[in-house]
């Protein structure tokens, strides 16, 4: 495999969706305290289950929170003192593993440990260890949780068309356009779509192209940069 390819995969995507994860963990905590806020109001005797639910929640978002800082932390020999940060790959995937399995074995039936199994899968691809990886992610996308779901499922398109296994990619890709989720809309997964497809199906990938340029919004600005890509190949 095309070792720039694996780089892209395992570190472009993955800080993108970091930072979607925060960003939607953060509206829906604040959501479920408004709900929750309600049930109160409208009876009295669901206080004390409230009181407990919104600790949970929050005790969970905060972990989920610390597993994703471990997670996003720079690899350098140089430490700065105050700041999280590793000396190597292998020690940050290690202790990133253990945050997020931490998540899940601390809250195992919510969103924050979808989430974190999620990001166990991408732990393992890039620890090399390819099968635990798809077996983990595979594991996600029958969860409970759609958008988790909807990143694992994106994630192992990736991962099948980068073995060159381009109709069990396609597949997973078809699925996503038919079954967005706020974390993987219809434009994302055709832009994935269109980087399995432009080497070997160059003409279905321009005319898809197209198509997405028409789109509104930062996808419209992905597919020119694509479109040119492939003009360019």
């Amino acid at each position: 495999m095309d070792r720039i390819t694996r780089k892209s995969l395992k570190e472009d995507r993955f800080t993108a969706e970091v930072t979607q994860s925060v960003e939607y963990l953060t509206e829906h905590r604040r959501q479920s305290i408004i709900y929750g806020g309600v049930a109160v109001a409208v009876l009295v005797i669901g206080l004390g289950i409230y009181f407990y639910w919104q600790h949970h929640s929050s005790a969970a978002h905060a972990e989920l929170a610390q597993a994703l800082a471990v997670d996003r932390a720079p690899v350098s020999d140089e430490q700065t003192p105050g700041r999280l940060g590793f000396k190597t790959e292998a020690e940050k995937n290690s202790k990133a593993l253990a945050a997020f399995q931490t998540v899940v074995k601390d809250f195992p039936r919510s969103k924050e440990a979808d989430i974190a199994n999620y990001y166990i899968g991408v732990i393992y691809y890039r620890m090399d260890k390819t099968a635990e990886a798809q077996r983990q992610l595979e594991k996600v996308t029958a969860g409970g949780d759609a958008d988790a779901a909807g990143l694992a499922r994106l994630t192992l398109g990736e991962i099948y068309a980068a073995q060159g296994r381009l109709d069990d990619a396609r597949k997973i890709y078809d699925y996503l356009i038919q079954h967005p989720t706020d974390m993987v809309p219809k434009s994302e997964a055709q832009l994935a779509l269109v980087r399995a497809l432009r080497a070997s199906h160059p003409e279905e990938a321009r005319k898809l192209l197209l198509d997405l340029i028409k789109t509104p919004g930062p996808a419209s600005a992905a597919a020119g940069n694509l479109l040119r890509d492939l003009g360019q190949s």
